[in-house]
């Protein structure tokens, strides 16, 4: 695991100098996936969820990362899956962020974030 995989999603935005993202129990980051065929084809069990959010998408008919971004991109709430509440949500996009940063090549990583911190400003 490189040194970026292991970081969280907080860590990594505020590695930019002068950032420092507040969360916002209420509301959730923003970002873009930008998804290429690989990422889309990828099975869940890439995106290294714990128990229950894992178990609540599969329940709910998900089985690749590109399912669950079509239906988040649809605007599917999350929290109307059964046993999926707010941590189990919050883990969900959080471990999407990570497979989306560190699927980017490191040359496009902090253009990434940059789009990030500005979408949230």
């Amino acid at each position: 695991m490189s040194k970026d995989q292991s970081q969280t999603m907080k860590e990594i935005i505020n590695r930019v100098e002068g950032v420092n993202l507040k969360e916002n129990k209420k509301s959730s980051l923003k970002f873009r996936m930008h998804m290429t065929k690989k990422m889309s084809d990828a099975p869940l069990e890439m995106l290294d969820l714990s128990a229950r959010p894992y178990n609540s998408l599969k329940r709910a008919g998900y089985s690749t990362i590109g399912e669950l971004v079509d239906a988040l991109a649809k605007g599917v709430n999350l929290n109307g899956i059964k046993n999926c509440g707010t941590t189990s949500v919050r883990e969900i996009k959080e471990k999407l962020f990570l497979f989306q940063y560190n699927s980017l090549p490191a040359n496009r990583q902090d253009a990434y974030i940059t789009e990030v911190i500005l979408m949230n400003v």
